[in-house]
């Protein structure tokens, strides 16, 4: 389009050219006289047009005439002022702030976000991002590290205050009641036991026999071992067990009572048992080593690894599980006027804070890129742009110029007749 209008521009300065040469023979007659005007007053005002357009530029037919070649020498001014006017007109920071608080950047994401959650493509493009970043997970190196947190974890546990713990659960829940009555249960299974009292009579009978006695004393000992045999002794220890193990089962009963009282006595010392405090404390530290942490933790991160990609390789896990989710949260978001108005003012902020930060970057980048072109460079693609209209004012002077002539010509002629 340039070399088109230039191309226009040329033969109408060409037109008034030719007719200046042409009407210079008829100069005697009026009408001759009269056009030669019209034209000699186009060529005038088309040759200083191209002058005046070409100054701009270059120097006009390459004479180093004073006031031309104007780009190239006021550069330096040309690209300050360029500069000064996209950083404190076109691109002010009031400019861009006023129209940054204008855009509810928040509330537009959102619907754009909500507008896109049933996209399948979209749904294709998470599940891969979500597969490839749990796939990218090194689970050899995320294990010590969750073992090293785990043992400080069990590090910092304070022993006194587990022991407490401990006992408060077992004797607010009547653990040791419970275990009470499990050592019974035992005790009584043992007592009933034919063996149990041949084994108490045997043991009773030998008892008996080793008593260091004389006298009458000896008399009665012996009298007894006769009239009673192993078996009768025995049967008298067994039922004696028992009915002591049914006293000690008996709920409220002071021999119970008693014995229970004595065990929550000594468990409420546990927590101040140094001995105790030392081995657990020891325990704790060895206990990563005792029970396989590393090995374990390191199973099962990679079986929860394993897991995870399958659910996430469903086909419907997007639409499934993440979309509902998403849907939720930004159904809980926009429902929510104030944090709508924090979320808004805080996008507002951070941009405006970039902005006041980087604006001195927006004239930096325009001089940067001016900086890098040449003149023949950066006058050839100010031609492009706006060389039409350039060569227009060409025509323009051309025409303008003849007609112009015309009517001084006919000034004339009507003055001089």
């Amino acid at each position: 389009m340039k070399k088109e209008a230039k191309y226009i521009a040329t033969v109408s300065l060409g037109v008034m050219g030719a007719g200046f040469l042409a009407t210079m023979p008829f100069t005697s007659a009026a009408w001759g006289a009269f056009l030669q005007g019209g034209f000699e007053a186009g060529v005038v005002g088309g040759l200083a047009d191209w002058f005046a357009v070409s100054a701009l530029f270059r120097h006009p037919l390459g004479l180093p005439i004073p006031h031309t070649a104007l780009l190239p020498k006021n550069r330096e001014k040309i690209t300050k002022a360029l500069v000064s006017t996209v950083e404190n007109e076109l691109l002010s920071k009031e400019t861009i702030r006023a129209r940054l608080q204008q855009i509810h950047f928040l509330e537009r994401g959102l619907e754009l976000a909500e507008g896109q959650l049933q996209n399948e493509a979209l749904h294709k493009g998470l599940s891969r991002v979500i597969l490839q970043a749990i796939q990218a997970i090194d689970v050899d190196k995320l294990t010590p590290l969750l073992v090293e947190e785990l043992r400080k974890v069990i590090g910092n546990i304070d022993t006194a205050q587990l022991i407490r713990s401990t006992i408060g659960h077992i004797t607010d829940n009547g653990y040791d009641g419970k275990a009470f009555d499990f050592v019974l249960d035992k005790a009584e299974a043992w007592a009933v036991k034919t063996a149990t009292r041949d084994q108490l009579g045997t043991m009773a009978i030998k008892a008996f026999e080793g008593l260091q006695s004389n006298g009458f004393m000896a008399f009665a000992v012996n009298a007894f071992i006769g009239m009673l045999s192993e078996e009768k002794i025995g049967g008298i220890l067994q039922n004696f067990i028992l009915s002591y193990i049914e006293q000690m089962r008996t709920q409220k009963h002071p021999r119970r009572e008693a014995v229970l009282g004595y065990f929550k006595q000594e468990l409420g010392k546990l927590d101040t048992n140094e001995k105790l405090i030392g081995e657990l404390n020891r325990l704790k530290e060895r206990l990563p080593e005792l029970v396989s942490m590393e090995e374990k933790v390191s199973a099962l991160l990679h079986r929860l690894k394993e897991k995870v990609v399958t659910v996430v390789e469903q086909p419907d896990f997007i639409a499934k599980h993440v979309v509902p989710l998403a849907s939720k949260l930004i159904e809980s978001l926009k429902s929510d006027a104030d944090r709508m108005e924090k979320g808004e003012k805080w996008i507002s902020n951070q941009i405006t804070g970039y902005l006041e930060r980087n604006h001195s970057k927006i004239g930096q980048l325009v001089k940067d890129n001016l900086d890098k072109l040449d003149n023949e460079t950066l006058i050839s693609m100010m031609e492009d742009k706006v060389g039409k209209d350039l060569q227009w004012i060409r025509v323009n002077g051309a025409i303008c110029g003849f007609l112009i002539g015309l009517v001084l010509s006919g000034l004339k002629l009507a003055v001089g007749g």
